[in-house]
């Protein structure tokens, strides 16, 4: 890895803009002045950092050091308007005369006071800021992920094997206000717990439970249900909400179950039991795992390629006339800074100019209608079998005419460990037209900034669903939340999986391997 190299790209690419961002106005409206240039060093800035070539602290000094210079050359220009406006054309020769600007640092002696330059400078000089106050200034302190930060807790001892169970059944349950069913998605106890994925259905709220039944303190749920184990325990519940829709909620145990109970009793009152089995053998075919061996520069632009295939679908039927600025989680110049990112990883020396990736980014751009990229690779002739997909969704006439119906498919296993991450599948929900698949991460360590783009550095793996119709589908993090020493995610499936969906593949990747496993879906609903 070339560090050097890469902090000596960020800076030249920082005067290079700043030239540029005082230069007249030319290019896409996204990509001028100080704004668009200031975009594309974050862009670079925010790779190079992800892939361990600067330190953040080196990255958040250039584009400090990019604004005090924007700042100060743009104030020698009005204080040259403000002198040739004041002073005749004779008196004032190199000065600005007929709307022409004179070059910075050729002022007229005596044209702005000392003190009012000093105040000026003042006001613009960033000065010794720490580091939580450099970001808080301009560098993304969070991902799009969740509203914590900072280090995982240590995850405490399982001393078990985890245990990973789709569940698949509905518990009927009825009080004075509100009738129903709880429909029990998956089943989960690890070091940091126990719990059930599961959806609520209604049949009958009174109004305040339709005005709020989404807060987890209105569900009485130790009033609606006793949970009861092979030998008489009983167990306390918790409702945790989830991060998407509100009646997908996980139900803590409380204290977890022994690792030898063979099932738990569900009951409301005056209902018959509903017993899981938590020693049932569950069939999956044995994961498939290919060694990758990717650069980091590589690993990071698939991961930049996975997030502009999951983007368009935000910007409505009119995706393409959109699609280099309709999302706000991305930069603006998100069309003219692919290139500088490829060019500075390769200062770096983390992504090699041989590489294939560039050419099938570059042809992806082509394909989505970007065509101010910047990335001087080829078009490749040919593209991974997921994006091609993909594309091929979104340029059907009407792809987004049939609505997924809603309900949910009971799934759980577990994945091998992928560049230090284990991923747990809790199963896969449909509502209100869009599908989520609920995951459960341990190895994941939440660094406090956001990835060039606005890619999810704090999700670095790359993961697809294939369905039982041969149809990819992309998978992005919408939101999680901290369990113990894990972290609950809602991944987001772009487009909605079918309901008439039998088995799903899953492809997750990282930079070392790719792992494949299928498994089949069970699909149901609370009525």
């Amino acid at each position: 890895m070339n560090r050097e190299g890469a902090e000596t790209y960020l800076r030249l690419l920082a005067e290079a803009m700043m030239r540029r961002s005082l230069a007249p106005a030319h290019g896409p409206p996204w990509a001028q002045g100080p704004g668009g240039g200031r975009t594309r060093v974050m862009a670079v800035g925010q790779a190079l950092t992800a892939v361990g070539a600067i330190d953040i602290g080196t990255a958040e000094d250039i584009v400090a050091d990019f604004d005090l210079a924007v700042n100060v050359r743009q104030l020698h220009e009005q204080a040259s308007r403000r002198a040739a406006a004041s002073m005749p054309p004779a008196a004032a020769p190199g000065v600005a005369v007929s709307g022409m600007v004179a070059p910075p640092g050729i002022l007229p002696a005596g044209t702005v006071p000392a003190a009012a330059m000093a105040r000026w400078t003042a006001r613009i000089q960033p000065g010794p800021l720490t580091r939580a106050g450099r970001l808080a200034r301009g560098w993304p302190a969070e991902s799009g992920g969740s509203p914590e930060s900072g280090p995982d807790p240590e995850p405490p001892g399982t001393g078990a094997a985890d245990r990973f169970i789709p569940v698949g059944l509905s518990v009927p349950f009825r009080d004075e206000e509100i009738s129903g069913e709880l429909y029990l998605i998956s089943f989960a106890q690890t070091g940091s717990g126990a719990r059930f994925i599961a959806a609520w259905g209604s049949r009958t709220l009174s109004w305040q439970h339709r005005m709020g039944l989404q807060y987890a303190g209105l569900i009485p749920l130790e009033q609606l249900f006793t949970v009861t184990d092979d030998r008489g325990a009983r167990y306390d519940l918790a409702v945790t909400p989830g991060s998407g829709p509100e009646w997908i909620n996980e139900i803590s145990l409380r204290p977890a179950p022994p690792d030898d109970v063979r099932w738990l009793d569900i009951a409301a009152p005056l209902r018959p039991a509903v017993r899981v089995d938590l020693d049932q053998q569950v069939r999956v075919a044995e994961p498939e795992i290919t060694e990758a061996k990717l650069s980091p520069g590589e690993h990071l632009l698939i991961m930049l390629a996975d997030r502009l295939l999951t983007i368009a679908p935000e910007a409505g039927r009119d995706w393409r006339r959109h699609l280099p600025m309709m999302s706000p989680g991305l930069p603006q110049a998100m069309t003219a800074g692919l290139g500088d990112i490829v060019a500075g990883l390769e200062a770096a020396d983390v992504l090699s100019p041989l590489s294939p990736v560039p050419a099938r980014l570059a042809a992806l751009c082509a394909s989505l209608g970007i065509g101010s990229h910047g990335i001087t690779a080829a078009p490749a002739p040919d593209l991974p079998e997921r994006w091609l997909s993909l594309l091929a969704h979104y340029q059907r006439r009407k792809p987004d005419m049939t609505q997924v119906r809603d309900g949910y498919a009971a799934v759980a296993t577990a994945l091998p460990e992928l560049d230090g991450i284990r991923l747990a599948l809790l199963g896969l929900d449909n509502t209100e037209g869009s599908s989520s698949l609920h995951v459960l991460a341990t190895g994941i360590t939440a660094e406090g900034h956001a990835g060039p783009l606005g890619v999810d550095l704090d999700f670095p793996l790359s993961l697809w669903l294939r369905d039982s119709g041969g149809r990819w589908h992309a998978a992005r993090a919408a939101g999680w939340h901290r369990v113990g020493g894990e972290r609950a995610l809602r991944l987001k499936l772009v487009p909605p999986l079918p309901r008439s969906t039998a088995w799903i593949e899953v492809l997750a990747g990282g930079r070392s391997a790719e792992v494949r496993t299928r498994l089949p879906l069970r699909w149901g609903d609370p009525t």
